[in-house]
């Protein structure tokens, strides 16, 4: 993998890494109940998990 490559997707895993956090914030500021946030936050949770085997997936692939 050559250095612009890896930057690229380091600035795209940043990119979307940033997005969850705030879209995480948001959902924690936002006026509902506790239950309804804790669902929320537990879908995002599995998103980002999801997202982040796709990304070392990706990059696995183009290591090896």
């Amino acid at each position: 993998m050559s250095r612009d490559e890896n930057t690229a997707l380091v600035a795209l895993f940043s990119f979307l890494a940033g997005g969850l956090v705030g879209a995480g914030v948001a959902l924690l500021m936002a006026p509902q109940s506790g239950k309804k946030t804790r669902k929320q936050i537990r879908e995002l949770a599995e998103e980002m998990r999801e997202q982040a085997v796709e990304y070392a997936e990706k990059v696995k692939g183009k290591v090896f």
